[in-house]
């Protein structure tokens, strides 16, 4: 099982020789569907073996015997996440477990069929939350199932350890209480109160720089969670460049990872939606410009050239053909239904990974954000 990310999403654009067997199915963590889960795989693969045989491939069992193997293993199911992507091509076998629910779909073409996974990656694949409180210091991993508490390596786990000096005893009192081993507790008469405005900025900051050591090469939103009076403190010194407008406000240290997650993840998904909301800007601002383009063809071939800055296609719609890629050129076979066998491949599908490997965007939006009724929507360099 492998974890996806942007890394991966890029080693199956890299496949351009088909035939490649894309995967997708919902996934169930418990109830009755999960009985059910095996059965669909096998549904799955052999829809799979039927396009392979159409598209002239002999011996199809020799792509597909990898995921064969997990129809009667009953560990594997007890495992699942809320989607589950499967990827075979000559030399190339991936596996992902998703904690987002993907359509079921079957794609047999020349290349993978990726476009759900660029949907999965505009939510926020990862994001964290950082609790700050005197006592304490805590960060967790969150996705949109869940969080798990990240070990601070970097990071201070609390103000004397961060200060490394006497704490002024009228305003704090250290003591090792019971239940809490031999850690250190300080002890106030309020926060905001006591607590000198230097002193936390001096915290902060070196609760800062050990967070962005800690996630140098994560995009996903930073939340804050702390008292109402450490969230203008700790934002006036941050130069956390993900860290999210809004934040957590209270004291979340007896809160368990469940309800932390559900105020967290409503703030990481809001990133979202500003995200589609500045596309759709961009949109309008470019229309007015002639800078935009929503023909199928049109787009195809700009794609190509490396014109397309930013692409909206529309969720759940299909267009098959097949995709030239030196040219950009597309036939359309068949607008909406499950993949046609033969050589077509999802055309909106195609489009999208080729803006991205020239460096632009692609975003999906709901039928009823789309700005065009084609199904696609190029603002242009």
């Amino acid at each position: 099982m492998d974890h996806f990310g942007r890394d991966q999403l890029k080693e199956l654009f890299e496949v351009t020789v088909g035939p490649a067997v894309s995967i997708y199915m919902p996934t169930h963590r418990k109830g009755p569907d999960v009985a059910a889960q095996p059965l669909r795989l096998r549904a799955a693969l052999q829809q799979a073996r039927g396009l392979l045989v159409d598209s002239g491939v002999q011996k199809p069992d020799s792509l597909l015997s990898s995921f064969e193997a997990l129809v009667g293993k009953e560990e594997f199911w007890r495992h699942q996440a809320d989607g589950l992507a499967m990827f075979a091509s000559d030399g190339l076998v991936r596996l992902f477990r998703l904690p987002a629910a993907v359509p079921e779909l079957v794609v047999v073409a020349p290349t993978f069929h990726t476009r759900p996974l660029v949907e999965f990656l505009q939510a926020p694949e990862r994001y964290w939350v950082l609790a700050l409180s005197q006592n304490e210091v805590r960060l967790w991993e969150g996705t949109v199932s869940g969080l798990a508490p990240v070990n601070l390596e970097t990071v201070p786990t609390n103000l004397r350890e961060a200060l490394g000096f006497q704490i002024e005893k009228d305003r704090l009192s250290m003591h090792s209480s019971g239940g809490h081993g031999n850690k250190p507790m300080f002890h106030g008469h309020g926060a905001g109160k006591d607590d000198t405005k230097s002193e936390l900025e001096q915290f902060f900051r070196k609760v800062d720089a050990g967070v962005q050591t800690l996630l140098a090469d994560e995009i996903g939103p930073v939340i804050l969670a702390a008292v109402d009076y450490y969230h203008p403190i700790y934002r006036g010194i941050s130069k956390l460049e993900n860290l999210a407008p809004e934040g957590i406000v209270g004291s979340v240290n007896d809160w368990d990872p469940a309800r932390l997650h559900d105020a967290a993840w409503p703030i990481a998904q809001a990133g979202v939606d500003r995200k589609i909301d500045k596309a759709l800007e961009l949109w309008e601002n470019s229309y007015g410009r002639g800078k935009v383009e929503s023909d199928l063809v049109a787009t195809g071939r700009l794609a190509v050239a490396g014109r397309i800055r930013l692409l909206l296609t529309e969720k759940g719609r299909n267009i098959w053909g097949r995709f030239y890629p030196v040219t950009g050129n597309v036939e359309v076979i068949q607008e909406g239904g499950s993949d046609p066998g033969g050589d077509a491949v999802d055309l909106v599908d195609e489009i999208a990974e080729i803006v991205l490997q020239h460096g632009g965007r692609a975003l999906t939006l709901a039928p009823e954000k789309m700005p065009t009724d084609t199904g696609i929507a190029a603002v242009l360099r």
